[in-house]
């Protein structure tokens, strides 16, 4: 009998251990299903076998895949710069987003690789698997139906200085709005200095890109009229990465909890 169940035990851990995305959940159920064996193997009268099979499979084996998990577990982000969200600060990073991504990838036991791109490139880049994650002050376009997580309210705005056509960032949800004859730029430096040298009347744009321009100071006198309200900013998961889903919501979860993202908020964005 109790061997019997003890072959059930190592069977369903085999199962456990070969369906989970998780690659640590995996190693885990790798070992313990090793301790299961042994345990069998004990029983059938082997104690050198079950010793042996304690000693490398659930010894050896599981140090090897943890340290291999170690050098090659990578959580992929593709980004765009987005002060104070995300941002280069000389050789580091920092943002309010790189605070959260950074508590997710320890959750994950992976390491952080943080991938700069034109927003324009960040749907493509998770479309193809590329990246597992994006960042970096997205705001979702009509049709992206990605799983994603909303983290800082925003919304659009056209800030006009002139006569002439308007313009987006190519990419950007201001590029749903924009009218026939609209100009679309790879991102907001090029579009602010258009709209500095008069080569666009306006420019759709979210919040924080507004907020920056007029810090910068190179703003000049502007009309700023509401195009879209109630949006977020968001962290925007890869198509099929279920479980990096569910990772994001419970660091999310226990950072709301603690307190520790109102903090992050008053810290950034005060």
């Amino acid at each position: 009998m109790i061997l019997a169940l003890a072959s059930i035990l190592a069977l369903a851990l085999a199962a456990f251990a070969l369906t989970r995305r998780r690659l640590l959940w995996g190693v885990v159920g790798v070992g313990v299903h090793s301790l299961a064996l042994a345990g069998v193997f004990f029983l059938l009268s082997a104690p050198d076998v079950a010793l042996t099979e304690a000693a490398i499979g659930f010894g050896l084996v599981t140090f090897v895949y943890l340290l291999a998990i170690r050098r090659t577990g990578k959580l992929v982000v593709v980004a765009t710069p987005a002060y104070p969200l995300l941002y280069g600060q000389g050789e580091q990073i920092q943002g309010l987003e790189w605070e959260v991504l950074t508590r997710l990838a320890r959750h994950l036991h992976r390491d952080l690789e943080l991938v700069w791109a034109s927003r324009a490139e960040i749907a493509p880049a998770l479309t193809s698997g590329e990246a597992q994650l994006a960042a970096g002050g997205v705001i979702l376009r009509d049709g992206e139906e990605f799983p994603s997580r909303a983290l800082v309210p925003t919304r659009l705005v056209l800030v006009r200085s002139g006569p002439g056509p308007l313009g987006a960032v190519r990419g950007d949800r201001g590029e749903d709005h924009l009218p026939r004859g609209g100009r679309l730029f790879e991102g907001p430096e090029e579009l602010l200095h258009a709209l500095a040298q008069g080569r666009v009347g306006g420019a759709i744009v979210d919040l924080l890109v507004l907020r920056n321009w007029h810090l910068a100071g190179k703003l000049r006198e502007t009309e700023v009229i509401p195009v879209e309200e109630n949006l977020s900013f968001h962290l925007v998961v890869a198509p099929g990465e279920q479980d990096l889903t569910q990772a994001l919501e419970e660091v999310l979860g226990e950072m709301e909890r603690s307190g520790e993202l109102s903090e992050l908020f008053r810290r950034y964005l005060a």
